[in-house]
């Protein structure tokens, strides 16, 4: 099984994999089903907690933007990997 960074190893590739910008939940909503996580209240505050931390880090070295689109907060890869 995945462990220890599960998430964060293959975290930077869902949103490059896209087209397009990627909104917190769908972000979110992606790392629980690779991951096999059951989603519930208090997985949804923990994670989603770590996961914002996290894309914001990864705004402020570079590696994310965001963008506001139709009063939504987008992130996407800052470069192309």
């Amino acid at each position: 099984g995945k462990q220890g960074g599960f998430m964060f190893g293959s975290f930077l590739r869902f949103p490059a994999q896209r087209k397009s910008p990627r909104t917190f939940e769908k972000i979110l909503q992606r790392l629980f089903q690779d991951y096999g996580l059951s989603m519930n209240f208090e997985q949804y505050v923990l994670v989603g907690s770590t996961v914002r931390s996290y894309l914001s880090w990864l705004k402020d070295t570079g590696k994310l933007s965001a963008v506001f689109k139709d009063c939504e907060l987008l992130w996407q890869t800052a470069f192309p990997l």
